[in-house]
């Protein structure tokens, strides 16, 4: 490994402590949100919240920014996989019609 490349993954403690900073303020955030009643908001503000988070890790732990064009292809491939779980998963959920108990 050439000495620039290694000295381009070291994070400085401050970039550090303001990502450490953030996903406290985010968890705070969705800790509030499941307390108050928003009704459908619940939900989508929650889902927002925890793909923010999962981006900032991305970014800054797991050094999605420096990384090569492949892993942020994987990376990127992940996110849509998980996309379509989902979303498969929902159409399978809002689809169904509610059946009786035999009994």
């Amino acid at each position: 490994m050439s000495a620039a490349r290694a000295a381009a993954q070291i994070v400085p403690v401050r970039r550090l402590l303001w990502v450490l900073a953030a996903l406290l303020g985010l968890l705070a955030l969705s800790a509030g949100s499941a307390l108050l009643k928003l009704g459908v908001w619940n939900p989508i503000i929650n889902f927002a919240v925890s793909v923010t988070k999962t981006l900032l890790v991305m970014a800054v732990f797991m050094h999605e920014t420096e990384a090569r064009q492949l892993t942020r292809l994987v990376s990127a491939l992940g996110f849509i996989w998980l996309a379509m779980l989902i979303g498969l998963s929902l159409a399978d959920f809002l689809t169904r019609s509610p059946l009786p108990a035999p009994w």
